[in-house]
C-alpha cells in the first residue's frame, strides 16, 4: 500500500491533471503509462540540466518536473569534474525529447526516475563516461540487470581512468555533501 501511494504521488507529479484513486488508474493521462513494475512511464522535452544528475523536464501539460536519475550519484558542481560531468549531461540531453521511467520522489520533492533517449540510459551513460558512481546506497530500487550494469561501468570507468577516475582519490558527492 505504501509503494502505491508512492507510486500516486510521482504520478501527481508528473501531470498536473492526474487524479488518482488508490486501484483505480483509468485517469491517467494518455501519455503517461503504468509498467507492470508498477513505475510509470512519461516524456518530456529537457528544458534544464541543473547538475550532473539532476534534470528540470517540460511535460506534455506544460509543467515543469524536476527528476533526479535514478542509480547514479555524480559530483557535485563545486567539486572536481562536477561542471564537466554537468557539461556532458546537458550535450546529450538538453532539448532533447526523454522518456522517464518515474520510481519514487525524494525528500526534495524530485521524481527520481530512469531517464532514456533514443534507448540509451542516461546514468549509466554518464557513468560509462566517469562521470559519477553507482549509486550503491539505492541500488535495491534498481533491476538486478541495471545494478550489474552500472557497477560493471563504473568499475571499467574506474580501470580506464576516465573522467573522475583520473583523480587520485575522487572524493564521493555523499562525502562532500557530508562536510
Amino acid at each position: 500500500m505504501q509503494r502505491l501511494l508512492v507510486l500516486c504521488c510521482s504520478a501527481l507529479m508528473l501531470s498536473a491533471c492526474l487524479e488518482v484513486k488508490p486501484g483505480s488508474y483509468s485517469k491517467l493521462p494518455k501519455d503517461v503509462k503504468l509498467t507492470d513494475y508498477g513505475t510509470l512511464l512519461a516524456q518530456g522535452k529537457v528544458v534544464k540540466v541543473t547538475d550532473a544528475d539532476t534534470i528540470t523536464i517540460l511535460g506534455s501539460d506544460e509543467n515543469r518536473y524536476k527528476i533526479r536519475l535514478q542509480g547514479i550519484d555524480a559530483p557535485e558542481k563545486k567539486q572536481n569534474y562536477g561542471v564537466a560531468c554537468t557539461d556532458k549531461l546537458a550535450a546529450m540531453v538538453l532539448n532533447q525529447r526523454v522518456d522517464v521511467e518515474a520510481y519514487k520522489t525524494d525528500r526534495y520533492k524530485r521524481v527520481i526516475a530512469k531517464v532514456m533517449l533514443d534507448d540509451k540510459d542516461m546514468a549509466l551513460e554518464l557513468i560509462r563516461q566517469g562521470c559519477g558512481w553507482h549509486y550503491k546506497a539505492y541500488a535495491d530500487e534498481q533491476s538486478w540487470r541495471d545494478q550489474r550494469r552500472y557497477a560493471s561501468a563504473e568499475k571499467q570507468a574506474r580501470n580506464n581512468k576516465q573522467g573522475l577516475w583520473q583523480a587520485a582519490r575522487p572524493q564521493a558527492p555523499w562525502d562532500y555533501r557530508k562536510r
